[in-house]
C-alpha cells in the first residue's frame, strides 16, 4: 500500500495535486462479557465462525435487550453491529420455537448478504430458518413462504408496504408470533424515504396490535448527531442507545487531491493504478451518470480491465446486481465504480482502496463509504478527489475539519401531509380506521381523513366511527422512494428491458434525445411515453452527454412561521413549486463544453412542499446597483452558496433542496430568496434551515468572502444543477447582500463604484487630449433620435455585437469562448445616435463603454459577446447591465430562434451573412466586409427591438412554417 502511495506522490501528473496526506492509527478491540452466559447452542455457533469473544457494544446490546428494552446501536461500518440483533433473535427462538422475527433492510443487496451470514451462523440451531421475501422472490417461493413463514423473514420497506402489510391476513401466524423487529442502516431513512418508513412502521404496529402482539425493536445506524431523537421520529418508540464502539480497526492512509483538470479523469486514473497494483478497489460517485462515464472511460482506455471491473447502481436489473455482488465477493472482480448503492453494510470481501469521487455530502456518509475498506488487519487507502464545488473545496482547504467535524443530524418530516394522505388510505384498506387510530395519527389526521372522505379515497362506515378504502390495493399506487410512478426502459430494436428510472428523473434524464448510460453502454432515448410509463432507447457511440435546463416558480400557500432578524425577515411555510423544463444541451464528455442546445416540450412539474424564504430590504436593489453590482446576480449567487452548505446542517444531498430568487417577489412585495425541500410535502430540511438560519448565513458569508476566485466559481457560487446555466451571478454582490443583512456591512460606508472609476479614467484621458467619440470610428448615423428621446430619456443605451477571429471548434469548444478573440465589434449608441466600430486594439475602451452604459442590448450577448471579452480583462463583466433579446425570447417560447429567422419573419429581410462567412473573411484579412456584416446585425437587432417595443410582438415561423406572433414585454 505504501508503494502505491509513493507512486502517486512521485507522479508528475498526480503528485502536485495532493493537498493532504494523513494516517489514521489502528484501534484495538475492547472486549466484554454478557451478564449471563449465552446459550450453549449460540456459543458453539459463534465459535464455529471464529468469534471467540464479543465486543463491548455487542454485549451491552444483548444485556439491554434481555432487560426488555428497545435497542439502538450506533457504531461505525464493519464494527459487528449484526451480532447485536442476531444473538437476541436466536435467543428468542431458543426460548420459543414459534417465535418470529422481521428483518428490514433498505437495499436488496443487504438482504442477500444478511441471509448468507444468518445461514452460516445459525446452521447448528435446529429449526431456525431464514428467507428473503422481496420483489425478486419468485411467485412460487412467495407462496411457500406465506404458507409456512420462516423464523426470520428478511425484507425491505417496499415489500413490507406492498406485499406484507397489504395482505396481512395471509401472514396471520407470522404476526401472531412476531417477537422482534430489526431495522438496519437507520440513517438511510432520512428525508422522503424516512418519512414513508415512519408511516409504514405505524401501519406495522397497528397490525401487530390487531393480532395482539407488541414486538420489541432493535435498530442500528452509522454514527449520526441525533440518534435517539431520530429513532423516535422514525418509529415513535423510545430507545436505549448504545454508541460505545469496541471493534478494532486497521490503520488507514488518506490522500486529498484537488485536480487541475476534470476530477473524473483523475479518479479514473487513480482507480486504474489501484486495480493494476493488485488492490481490490471501490470508487464512489455522486451520480449515476458519472458512475457510468468513469466505467466507460476505464474499459475504453484499459480494455484489459474489462472483465475485472464493473459499475453498480440503482436501476440495474436484479440478476445484474446479484452477479456483480457475487463476483466482488469471490474476487473475480477487482474493482467497482458505484453510487451510494454499495455504501452500506454488504460484505463484498476485503477491499483495499476507497476513492471518493467528490465529498459524499455528509460526514456520516463519508465514513460509511470509508468503512467499506480495511476490514481485516491490513492497512487501506482512502482518496478524496475533490470536485470544484463548495463543500469539496471547504475540506481541501481545511482537512482537519473533515476529521474533527461532528456528525450531522438525520432529518425527516413525520407530518408530511402528502405522504400521510397516502398511508392513511393504505391503513384504511388494511384494517378500517377508527377514532383511536385518528388520535394516534395526530391532530391533523381527523381533518385529513375528512378530506380523504370528500375526495372519495376513504369511505365512512354507516355507524360513523370507522373509515375504510374502497380500493383493494392502494399500496400499489405509492412508491416509497421516488416522486411519481417509475418508468421502464426498453431497447428500441430488441424490446428487451434495460433498466428502470423514477418519474421525475425520467423527465430530466430520459427525454427524447437524451443519452442514457447503462453498464458503460450509451443509449440514445428515441421515445418517452408518459402515459404508458415506457422509454425506448437504442445503443449509440457518441462523445457527448445531455443535461436539461429549466425555469422555476414558487407560490406561498401557507405561512407557518416567521422571524424578524433585524435587517431581514425569514419565513417558513407551505409552497407550490412549478418547474418548466425548457431545453437540453449536449456537452462534450471530455471538457464539458456545450455542443448544441435543443428545445423540449414537456409538461410542467408542479408539487407542494415546505420551504423557507428570506425577505430582503427594498433599498438593497438600489444600493447594489449604485455600487456597480448586479442585484439579481447577487441574489442568485447567495441562493446557490446557501444551498451548497445545507449538508452541514443535516444529512442531505444538494439535489434534495431547490431554490429560486426574486428581485421583487409578487406575493411579498420585496426581494426574496426561497429555499425549499425538493420533494412533495417536504422532508424536514427547510424546517432545519429555518431554525438555523443565522448559522447558515454565517457559513455562507464565510464561504463566499474567503474564496480566492475573482468572479465566482464552483467552489463558492456556481451550481452544477442550475437550471439557468449559472447566469446571472455576481460574487461581490452576494458578499455585499449577506454582509449587510447579517450586520457585517454598513450602507453608509464610502463606496467607489466601478462606474465612478471608469468615469474618472475617462476624464483623465479627455484632459490629455483624447475624445470619447474617438474610441471607435464613426461610421454613419441613424434616424432613431426620436425613438431615443421617447423611450430612454437621458440614459446611455447601447446595441452591441461582436465578431470573432476563431470558431468554437478551433479553441476546443464553446466552453472556451473567451479564447475566440475579437475580430471587431460594433456598437450603436442611442444617446449619441451613432454607430462605432472597435477593433482588437480598442477592446479596453470597448469594455469601459459597456461598463459605463445604463443598458446594453444584444442578441445572445450574455452567453457569447460578453464571454468573448473575458479573455482580455480581469474586470467583473457581470456588472455590465444587459438585455439579451435571445434569452428573453427563449423564456417566452421555451426554445431559441436565430436572428436571421426573426429578421426574415418580422422585418421581411435576411441577414447579410453568417458567422462562418465572417471567420473566413478574417482569415482572408477582409475586415471591411466583417465590419459591414457586424453593423448590419446591430441594425437588425435594433430594428427588431424597436418593432417589439412599439408593436408588443415579433413574428416567427413555427415547426410547420406557419407565421406566428411572439408577444414581447421588454
Amino acid at each position: 500500500m505504501r508503494e502505491l502511495i509513493d507512486k502517486i506522490l512521485a507522479s508528475k501528473s498526480l503528485g502536485k495535486l495532493v493537498k493532504y496526506r494523513g494516517f489514521q492509527q489502528p484501534r484495538n478491540a475492547v472486549f466484554s462479557e454478557v451478564s449471563a452466559p449465552l446459550p450453549e447452542e449460540i456459543s458453539l455457533a459463534l465459535k464455529k465462525n471464529r468469534i471467540e469473544r464479543l465486543y463491548l457494544h455487542q454485549t451491552k446490546a444483548i444485556d439491554a435487550f434481555r432487560e426488555g428494552k428497545n435497542i439502538m446501536v450506533v457504531t461505525p461500518t464493519a464494527s459487528g453491529k449484526s451480532l447485536t440483533y442476531y444473538v437476541p433473535t436466536f435467543e428468542a427462538f431458543l426460548n420459543d420455537a414459534e417465535a418470529r422475527a422481521l428483518y428490514i433492510f433498505p437495499y436488496k443487496a443487504l438482504e442477500q448478504d444478511q441471509l448468507k451470514n444468518i445461514r452460516v451462523l445459525a446452521c447448528s440451531l435446529d429449526g431456525l430458518a431464514a428467507e428473503i421475501y422481496d420483489g425478486d422472490t419468485t411467485a412460487y417461493k412467495r407462496k411457500k413462504i406465506k404458507a409456512n413463514p420462516p423464523s426470520i423473514l428478511i425484507t425491505n420497506p417496499d415489500m413490507l408496504h406492498m406485499g406484507i402489510l397489504a395482505y396481512h391476513g395471509d401472514w396471520q401466524s407470522f404476526f401472531e408470533n412476531l417477537k422482534v423487529v430489526i431495522i438496519d442502516e437507520l440513517h438511510v431513512y432520512r428525508g422522503i424515504f424516512g418519512t414513508h418508513l415512519h408511516h409504514v412502521i405505524r401501519r406495522l404496529k397497528r397490525i401487530c396490535r390487531h393480532y395482539g402482539v407488541e414486538p420489541r425493536f432493535i435498530v442500528s445506524s452509522a454514527t449520526i448527531a441525533n440518534p435517539e431523537e431520530f429513532a423516535f421520529s422514525l418509529t415513535g418508540i423510545p430507545f436505549h442507545v448504545i454508541s460505545e464502539n469496541g471493534a478494532p480497526s486497521a490503520g488507514k492512509h488518506f490522500l486529498f487531491i484537488n485536480p487541475d483538470v476534470s476530477p473524473y479523469t483523475i479518479a479514473a486514473h487513480l482507480f486504474e493504478l489501484s486495480v493494476k497494483a493488485g488492490f481490490k478497489s471501490i470508487a464512489f460517485t455522486k451520480a449515476r451518470k458519472i458512475t457510468e462515464l468513469i466505467h466507460s472511460w476505464l474499459i475504453t482506455g484499459a480494455p484489459e480491465l474489462k472483465k475485472k471491473i464493473s459499475s453498480y447502481r440503482a436501476g440495474y436489473l436484479p440478476e445484474e446486481r446479484r452477479e456483480i455482488e457475487a463476483k466482488l465477493f469471490s474476487g473475480d472482480l477487482m474493482g467497482v465504480i458505484s453510487t451510494s448503492a454499495l455504501e452500506h453494510g454488504i460484505d463484498v470481501g476485503g477491499l483495499d482502496v476507497c476513492i471518493l469521487v467528490g465529498y459524499p455530502g455528509s460526514i456520516t456518509s463519508s465514513w460509511q463509504r470509508i468503512g467499506r475498506v480495511g476490514r481485516s488487519d491490513r492497512e487501506s487507502l482512502v482518496i478524496l478527489v475533490a470536485l470544484p464545488d463548495a463543500l469539496d473545496q471547504y475540506f481541501i482547504r481545511n482537512p482537519e475539519k473533515f476529521f474533527g467535524r461532528s456528525f450531522e443530524k438525520a432529518v425527516l418530516d413525520p407530518e408530511n401531509r402528502f405522504i400521510m394522505l397516502g398511508h392513511l388510505v393504505c391503513a384504511g384498506a388494511e384494517i378500517p380506521l377508527r377514532r383511536l387510530d385518528s388520535e394516534e395519527y395526530g391532530k391533523a389526521s381527523t381533518e385529513i381523513i375528512g378530506e380523504l372522505v370528500r375526495d372519495g379515497r376513504l369511505v365512512e362506515g354507516a355507524e360513523g366511527d370507522r373509515w375504510f378504502s374502497l380500493k383493494k390495493n392502494p399500496q400499489r399506487d405509492m412508491s416509497l422512494r421516488s416522486i411519481g410512478e417509475g418508468y421502464r426502459i426498453f431497447g428500441a430494436d430488441t424490446g428487451k428491458e434495460i433498466g428502470t428510472i423514477d418519474g421525475v428523473r425520467a423527465l430530466h434524464e430520459c427525454h427524447k434525445g437524451a443519452i442514457y448510460l447503462h453498464h458503460g453502454v450509451q443509449y440514445k432515448v428515441t421515445s418517452l411515453d408518459m402515459e404508458a410509463k415506457k422509454i425506448e432507447a437504442k445503443p449509440v457511440d457518441v462523445d457527448y452527454y445531455t443535461q436539461v435546463y429549466s425555469d422555476k416558480e414558487t407560490e406561498i400557500l401557507e405561512m407557518l412561521g416567521r422571524m424578524n432578524k433585524g435587517k431581514y425577515g425569514v419565513g417558513f411555510g407551505r409552497l407550490r413549486v412549478t418547474e418548466f423544463i425548457r431545453e437540453y444541451v449536449k456537452k462534450r464528455i471530455f471538457g464539458q463544453e456545450v455542443v448544441s442546445t435543443h428545445p423540449l416540450a414537456l409538461p410542467p412539474l408542479s408539487f407542494e412542499t415546505m420551504g423557507l424564504w428570506m425577505e430582503l430590504p427594498d433599498e438593497l436593489n438600489l444600493q447594489a446597483v449604485s455600487r456597480g453590482m448586479h442585484f439579481m446576480g447577487g441574489l442568485h449567487a447567495m441562493e446557490h452558496a446557501s444551498i451548497s452548505l445545507f449538508p452541514l446542517l443535516a444529512i442531505c444531498d444538494r439535489d434534495d433542496i431547490g431554490g429560486i430568487s426574486y428581485t421583487l417577489n409578487p406575493q411579498l412585495g420585496k426581494p426574496a430568496i426561497f429555499i425549499y425541500d425538493g420533494y412533495p410535502g417536504g422532508i424536514g430540511l427547510a424546517a432545519k434551515g429555518f431554525q438555523d438560519i443565522d448559522l447558515l448565513l454565517e457559513r455562507t458569508y464565510s464561504l463566499v468572502s474567503s474564496c480566492d476566485c475573482d468572479d465566482g466559481c464552483p467552489s463558492c457560487i456556481h451550481s452544477p444543477k442550475c437550471g439557468s446555466g449559472n447566469k446571472p451571478l455576481d460574487k461581490l454582490a452576494a458578499i455585499f447582500l449577506i454582509g449587510y443583512i447579517t450586520g457585517k456591512v454598513d450602507l453608509e460606508e464610502k463606496k467607489v463604484t466601478m462606474r465612478e472609476k471608469l468615469f474618472k479614467r475617462s476624464l483623465a484621458e479627455d484632459a490629455s487630449g483624447g475624445k470619447r467619440k474617438e474610441s471607435g470610428e464613426i461610421k454613419g448615423s441613424s434616424s432613431s433620435g426620436g425613438f431615443k428621446k421617447r423611450i430612454w430619456g437621458d440614459e446611455r443605451v447601447l446595441f452591441f455585437d461582436v465578431e470573432t477571429q476563431k470558431s468554437a471548434e478551433e479553441v476546443g469548444g464553446w466552453r472556451n469562448v473567451s479564447a475566440m478573440r475579437v475580430a471587431l465589434a460594433v456598437i450603436y449608441d442611442v444617446q449619441d445616435n451613432e454607430y462605432r466600430t472597435y477593433f482588437e486594439k480598442d477592446v479596453d475602451r470597448l469594455i469601459s463603454d459597456l461598463l459605463m452604459a445604463d443598458l446594453v442590448i444584444g442578441f445572445n450577448i450574455d452567453r457569447f459577446d460578453v464571454e468573448v471579452l473575458r479573455g482580455y480583462t480581469n474586470e467583473n463583466l457581470s456588472k455590465i447591465k444587459t438585455l439579451d433579446m435571445l434569452a428573453e425570447i427563449y423564456r417566452k417560447l421555451g426554445f431559441r430562434l436565430g436572428l436571421g429567422h426573426l429578421a426574415e419573419a418580422t422585418l421581411g429581410e435576411p441577414k447579410s451573412a453568417d458567422g462562418f462567412q465572417s471567420l473566413q473573411w478574417f482569415k482572408e484579412g477582409k475586415l471591411d466586409l466583417i465590419e459591414e456584416y457586424c453593423r448590419k446585425d446591430v441594425e437588425i437587432t435594433k430594428r427588431l427591438f424597436e418593432f417589439g417595443r412599439e408593436k408588443g410582438y415579433l413574428l416567427y415561423r413555427d415547426y410547420e412554417n406557419r407565421l406566428a406572433k411572439l408577444n414581447i414585454t421588454w
